[in-house]
């Protein structure tokens, strides 16, 4: 029910937020709704402690991680950011999503070669079925 009201509402006031947040019931699509609706209000640190709880009731929901991983990039938390996504990039080496985080946790934690190395083994990759990555990619890469 928040997941259609989120999507019709992105910048709702405080008041209505509030107000649908106690009809949210404990399932993992609530949940994962309701730390989308933190992230998208900057409340990074609360997105995070409700993708843990639902992530250890769901191990296999790797993707989780990389939801974590941004939360701890916009927080400045770059080398968290790289553990969390290191977890996902294990299985899913060829994520542009989060390969490209990573580039950019690189970007902050040591320099832009790093950062750029990373991206060029994502254009490696791309293939014509993952054409979003090559805007990503280009995006990235602009000097």
């Amino acid at each position: 029910m928040l997941k259609k009201w989120q999507k019709k509402h992105p910048n709702a006031p405080y008041k209505q937020v509030v107000s649908h947040h106690g009809q949210l019931k404990d399932t993992t699509e609530d949940q994962l709704c309701l730390a989308s609706v933190h992230y998208l209000r900057s409340h990074y640190q609360q997105a995070i402690d409700i993708y843990k709880k639902v992530l250890a009731k769901n191990k296999t929901y790797l993707a989780i991680n990389v939801y974590m991983a941004l939360c701890y990039y916009k927080l400045d938390y770059y080398d968290i950011s790289m553990e969390m996504l290191q977890i996902y990039l294990d299985k899913f080496s060829d994520s542009p999503i989060a390969v490209n985080l990573k580039a950019c946790n690189q970007y902050r934690l040591y320099n832009s070669k790093a950062a750029e190395n990373e991206l060029k083994a994502l254009k490696s990759m791309s293939t014509s079925e993952l054409n979003f990555a090559k805007d990503i990619i280009l995006h990235n890469t602009v000097n």
